[in-house]
């Protein structure tokens, strides 16, 4: 057991630093761009947007998705450190919004027409600073982190400057499963999401291998 707490109390360390240092130089990085030259012309404001969306966008979600796969091949020792960071995850994605919209627009039938306007209406305003369409595509999930219900407790964006970094993890891969999941399905596939989550923070380990063991005798009494 003491060997056990040692491997998990070190993987859930490394991990957990990969995750801190993600969020950290990433926050740095907008920090500093933003008062630098970028920001003075618009080719630097361009490409400073770029940079910041698909860091936000792609890189986030990378770094998520290596340190689950990590985490589950090293189940069980690592399963503290999954249960805090799908903790972590969870309440940054609902704090910052972004899921439930997507969730919303999608049971309205309006996703694809929303990702239709963001790739057209920036082009039609400003024809001549043509931005790339997968640019606009990826900066869709990053803009849904809406930041203007927190300007009356927020006004000076430090707790969104803590919410962005861990709610970017989860807004794209969000997106593309509402953007694969029927729009009568939206709203019960997010509340579902949102409950397993819950459960498999709170429910203890033998809770979890008691409904597994239950779900493997179901399905062989079916076969």
């Amino acid at each position: 057991m003491n060997d056990e707490s040692a491997r998990a109390s070190q993987i859930g360390l490394i991990l957990g630093n990969v995750v801190g240092w993600w969020a950290i130089l990433w926050t740095v990085f907008r920090g500093t761009t933003y008062t630098t030259t970028l920001k003075s012309t618009w080719s630097g404001s361009s490409l400073l947007s770029i940079v910041d969306t698909v860091l936000a966008t792609v890189v986030s979600s990378v770094v998520a998705a290596v340190v689950v796969i990590i985490a589950v091949r090293h189940l069980p020792v690592a399963r503290p450190f999954l249960r805090k960071f799908v903790a972590l995850l969870l309440l940054m994605t609902m704090l910052s919004g972004g899921f439930y919209f997507f969730a919303t627009i999608s049971h309205e039938k309006k996703l694809y027409s929303s990702l239709s306007t963001s790739l057209n209406q920036e082009n039609q305003q400003n024809p001549t600073t043509r931005v790339s369409p997968l640019i606009e595509v990826l900066g869709l999930p990053y803009l849904s982190i809406d930041g203007r219900g927190w300007q009356g407790i927020d006004r000076s964006g430090a707790l969104l400057t803590l919410i962005y970094p861990f709610a970017s993890m989860t807004i794209l891969p969000c997106f593309l499963l509402m953007l694969i999941t029927p729009s009568f399905l939206a709203l019960p596939v997010f509340w579902l999401c949102v409950v397993l989550s819950v459960l498999y923070v709170v429910l203890p380990r033998r809770a979890w291998r008691w409904m597994t063991d239950r779900a493997k005798l179901l399905r062989k009494g079916r076969a």
